[in-house]
């Protein structure tokens, strides 16, 4: 009897297939029966890569009808127009823009072919769609579909190496699809100033108040470059008020070479009273080789003081050219510790896709880790973890979502492991029933590999991974 894989074997066979993709030509499409199911290295766009801008109904100029379009079989269909615009970095390297859709009722999605045609802001390229046949059947009232029927659409971007980037600009919930209905009107326009140009990728530094310092990707030419710094580390200005209202501002400053570009962006800003921490958005020069940070606090009633490595500066190496995007995730566990200490975890727990914690386990530390497979950055000898971004987006039963950067903590074979410090601080002391989480991995923080649970999931959609409070 032939053994079950178990999940790293699958990783390593999956590094076989992507050293046999690299030998296809750019462009080669995925197998025709793929387009229509869930792949582990499905991922949502929320850096405007692919934006469905327009759908609508479409009707006879001068009768105002809608068109009917028939099939083999003499059924009638709507027929739908759709505009999607797509990023022309991807496209230029053999990326193709496509769009599942279906009716309601069908579980079977379909896939229409596109045309570029002019209309896009710069950096992007529009592409126009016609959904007709499988769309919305015509019934005996052939002016309009039925009230109680939806089309649902998903526009995508099909990488030259075999990845789907779905579009979720306008939903933000990596399980949302576009839905079409007769309380839209039968169309959809995307807001006006959604994605106005294609998203840029980006890195981020982390200056924490332990005074270390976290890379977070790669830095590269023309992209952007966050900062985001714990404002603890320059308290000296923080009792500044006036009129009862704190004034005083943290500022970081980039210095970009060769060409020694300048630029400054605040660090905190005033919210209902208090200051609240904001990363700064640096764009980093087409030319720069590397870039020096530094920061500054001044308030109303403080001269203020830096934080600039002892006059040296904070130096960071910027190089053209991400690691490939990163291909598998998996391998989940759960460590605890014996008290609240999160530095001694041990007894590592294979976990399901849903998992009880108990009461008691709330007392004490836990964290969820998983791996990720980065061909030709996690298989090579020399480890470079800085160059992957990893985080984790997590919330309470119905509450708002959030994000937090994992932790690296080594390597397991061809892969890295990273970690999430569970909130127990938080979990202890509210009532709760589920918290969903999912990993996202990504190496130039524009496609991220969503990693939620292994089955179940939707195509162009991801089910999120489960804890729930067992109360034992």
């Amino acid at each position: 009897m032939t053994p079950p894989l178990t999940s790293k074997k699958i990783a390593g066979l999956l590094l076989v297939a992507l050293a046999v993709l690299e030998l296809l030509p750019n462009g080669t499409p995925l197998a025709r029966a793929e387009t229509f199911k869930p792949l582990s290295t499905d991922s949502a766009d929320h850096s405007c890569q692919v934006i469905l801008r327009s759908t609508n109904l479409r009707r006879n100029a001068e009768t105002g009808l809608a068109e009917l379009e028939k099939d083999a079989l003499g059924e009638s269909w709507f027929t739908f127009d759709a505009q999607v615009d797509a990023s022309v970095n991807p496209l230029r390297t053999g990326a193709t823009v496509q769009m599942l859709y279906r009716g309601s009722g069908d579980n079977v999605w379909h896939a229409a072919p596109s045309v570029a045609i002019p209309g896009a802001a710069p950096g992007l390229q529009r592409h126009s769609f016609r959904l007709a046949q499988n769309s919305l059947k015509a019934g005996v009232d052939a002016t309009r579909p039925l009230p109680n029927t939806t089309l649902f659409l998903i526009p995508f971007l099909q990488t030259s190496d075999g990845r789907r980037i779905f579009d979720h600009n306008a939903q933000l919930a990596n399980e949302d699809s576009y839905k079409i209905d007769a309380g839209t009107n039968w169309t959809y326009t995307s807001k006006p100033d959604l994605c106005p140009i294609a998203g840029r990728g980006s890195s981020t530094v982390r200056f924490l108040s332990d005074w270390t310092i976290e890379q977070r990707g790669q830095i590269q030419p023309a992209q952007s470059l966050f900062v985001e710094y714990d404002l603890k580390r320059l308290p000296q200005c923080q009792s500044s008020s006036y009129n009862g209202l704190p004034a005083w501002q943290t500022e970081a400053f980039v210095r970009f070479y060769p060409n020694g570009e300048e630029f400054s962006a605040a660090l905190n800003t005033l919210q209902q009273g208090q200051m609240q921490p904001i990363a700064a958005r640096f764009e980093v020069p087409t030319r720069a080789t590397h870039a020096q940070l530094w920061f500054h606090t001044r308030g109303r009633n403080c001269e203020g003081a830096w934080d600039s490595n002892y006059g040296q500066n904070y130096e960071f190496q910027s190089r053209a050219g991400a690691a490939s995007a990163p291909a598998w995730a998996g391998e989940w566990r759960l460590l605890t510790s014996s008290g609240s200490d999160c530095s001694t975890l041990t007894n590592p727990t294979e976990m399901g896709e849903v998992y009880g914690v108990s009461e008691k386990q709330l007392s004490t530390c836990n964290a969820v880790e998983a791996e990720v497979l980065v061909p030709g950055l996690t298989t090579s000898f020399t480890a470079n973890p800085e160059a992957i971004q990893a985080q984790v987006v997590w919330k309470i039963d119905s509450g708002a979502g959030q994000i937090q950067w994992l932790k690296y903590v080594g390597r397991s074979g061809q892969n890295y492991r990273f970690r999430w410090i569970l909130p127990t601080e938080i979990l202890s002391v509210r009532p709760w029933r589920s918290v969903d989480y999912s990993f996202q991995f990504s190496t130039d923080g524009l496609f991220w590999l969503n990693a939620g649970r292994d089955k179940g999931g939707q195509i162009g959609q991801m089910t999120p991974r489960r804890l729930e409070f067992r109360g034992e």
